[in-house]
């Protein structure tokens, strides 16, 4: 009976553990925009390389748990596709110094349905501070995960001063919007 019951638990143990897998990100199937003000236009720039990776575990259609999640993005490699305000915004996010910015996930609660809250923490040019943001996650028939969601960021809590041009004439607004759509699998 003792050798039994060991072994149902021993399976069951092990077979959880199956179910929680390592994730990358798709980065061809995924994308990162920075969308920012000034007062003159509003402006995008989107992240061309980044990577990401996480522990999640899936229990037939529903995501039970994201014990690890981190995700960097190539600072220098947030392009406008206009060379003098990709230059700014290089300067301003002190990219020599401080080449990445990361997310690193401390927490998640259930929101609700395909919803959920991620805490962690954000470093941006060398200053990490706690964020909390709403993430919508769709899973899909493949076993991918994808991640969407919107996080409004004022920069100058990471001690980013706005990009400016013309002699200070046009002045960038101190708060971006942050919009990823991350494709995670296997």
């Amino acid at each position: 009976m003792l050798k039994t019951t060991f072994s149902f638990i021993l399976t069951l143990l092990l077979s959880t553990a199956l179910f929680a897998q390592t994730y990358q990100i798709v980065p061809d199937e995924s994308e990162i925009i920075v969308w920012g003000t000034s007062n003159v236009h509003d402006w995008e720039a989107p992240a061309d390389e980044f990577s990401g990776s996480a522990t999640i575990e899936v229990s037939g259609d529903s995501l039970v748990s994201i014990s690890s999640l981190q995700f960097d993005v190539v600072a220098e490699e947030i392009n406008s596709g206009k060379g003098g305000m990709d230059k700014r915004i290089d300067d301003a996010l002190k990219v020599k110094k401080h080449p990445n910015i990361t997310f690193s996930l401390t927490e998640i609660e259930n929101k609700g349905p395909a919803s959920l809250i991620a805490n962690g923490e954000l470093t941006i040019a060398g200053v990490t501070k706690n964020v909390q943001m709403e993430v919508e996650y769709q899973l899909q028939a493949d076993g991918s995960i994808l991640f969407n969601g919107k996080q409004n960021i004022d920069m100058t809590e990471f001690n980013v001063d706005p990009p400016t041009a013309m002699f200070g004439t046009i002045k960038a607004g101190e708060k971006v919007d942050v919009e990823f759509n991350a494709k995670f699998a296997q």
